[in-house]
């Protein structure tokens, strides 16, 4: 028996599959649309679609591919995973891109900044002005994995970034400027030590 495809290559059930079952194609087919609606709905100030929290668990199952790349047991399985969205990711406006890492939860935040082609600003800052939950101990280590992604991108984008919400009149994350600034710090004493011993690194 054949298995019947529609011409972008999608089985002609997976559109009627739980959001986890379907394949990151329909995954991001069915992000891109509620998405669209959501930004729709924030546009004229209306209610009916999914909120950033209820879209947030979607978000975080897209990414599992990423997730798991780099793995010891198949790597090369998994570099496909990780390339695979960020071709995705390609085609989607930075708009909703930069929407998208509203609904990001701050965990998953370093794997979706690392799948950007070219972040903007304005997407930097959205994922700076993401704070840890208050139950988490290692906030401090959340915190820094969110700066290591964006200046794994580029440094000049971090400084710019950080510095918008630091000068935002409207406020930042509660310590945010100390938490950069401890940042920054470990970066420089990381140079540092890299030009005093090159060997070791």
């Amino acid at each position: 028996m054949s298995v019947i495809k529609h011409s972008g290559g999608s089985i002609w059930y997976e559109k009627y599959l739980p959001f986890v079952a379907k394949s990151p194609e329909m995954q991001y087919l069915w992000l891109v649309g509620r998405l669209s609606k959501l930004r729709e709905a924030d546009r004229r100030e209306k209610s009916g679609t999914l909120s950033r929290d209820e879209i947030t668990p979607y978000v975080r199952i897209f990414l599992e591919s990423a997730r798991d790349a780099g793995g010891e047991q198949n790597p090369g399985e998994s570099s496909l995973g990780r390339e695979n969205l960020a071709e995705l990711l390609k085609k989607m406006d930075p708009d909703l891109i930069e929407l998208m890492l509203e609904c990001t939860d701050i965990y998953d935040v370093p794997i979706f900044f690392a799948l950007i082609n070219r972040p903007t600003k304005s997407q930097a800052v959205v994922a700076l002005r993401k704070v840890p939950p208050p139950f988490e101990k290692d906030a401090l280590l959340v915190l820094d994995r969110v700066f290591h992604s964006i200046r794994g991108k580029s440094e000049r984008l971090l400084e710019e970034a950080a510095d918008e919400i630091a000068h935002d009149p409207l406020g930042s994350p509660e310590n945010f400027i100390q938490n950069y600034r401890r940042f920054q710090e470990i970066m420089m004493d990381e140079q540092m030590l890299g030009i005093l011993y090159p060997k070791a690194r």
